[in-house]
């Protein structure tokens, strides 16, 4: 079945055109144009360097990539994201690394290999060392709190665990087109006598 739509597509330095794992896929994979490390509880957004235009009545949607999802704490905390079709500047995805440090205790009891994966690749300090090899950050007038004295683990590029490296031509997400309806707002005095109306409560299902 042949059901496609013309994009039109301008590629800019290290940027990709997305590309179709399969003849049937819905989604193309979208790829990353830079190095990016995004430590736990950061977001960032990864240039995806191309710019797009395709028909009125079309959206792009920028959605997550299963197996990332699955095997990983990356997310995109806007998804489903929209591309409008009046959109003319460069392409880029909102990550989100979701990672809680203070998950790490129960992730150990279900692998124990991640103490051997933190005495071989990290090293433990506390939390005010770390900040002070950072030079954005000034701790000489909170050094009472508490806070600084926790421990945390710090790979060999100084970063802490739970932190996601992605790679440059890396898959980060995946497009969509779509059609979509715009909404034509007629005032009404009573809504709620036109057509069936199923009662109060909250989502789809009325809770």
């Amino acid at each position: 079945m042949q059901n496609k739509i013309d994009v039109y597509i301008k590629v800019e330095e290290y940027g990709k055109v997305p590309e179709y794992a399969t003849e049937n896929a819905a989604g193309c994979d979208l790829y990353a144009t830079e190095d990016m490390a995004i430590r736990p509880g950061e977001t960032k957004i990864m240039p995806l360097n191309f710019i797009v235009a395709f028909p009125p009545e079309i959206e792009a949607q920028i959605r997550p990539r299963s197996g990332l999802s699955l095997k990983t704490d990356l997310r995109i905390p806007n998804g489903p994201g929209t591309i409008d079709s009046d959109y003319r500047d460069t392409v880029g995805v909102i990550l989100q690394n979701t990672y809680n440090i203070a998950n790490l205790p129960y992730q150990i009891t279900q692998n124990p290999e991640i103490l051997l994966e933190l005495k071989n690749n990290y090293r433990e300090i506390e939390l005010r060392e770390y900040l002070s090899l950072r030079e954005e950050t000034n701790i000489e007038n909170f050094d009472g709190l508490d806070v600084l004295n926790q421990k945390i683990y710090v790979d060999k590029r100084g970063n802490p665990f739970g932190t996601i490296y992605i790679s440059r031509g890396e898959r980060v997400a995946q497009m969509i087109f779509c059609e979509y309806k715009s909404a034509h707002f007629i005032s009404h005095p009573n809504p709620r006598e036109i057509g069936k109306n199923r009662g109060g409560g909250f989502g789809h299902t009325g809770v």
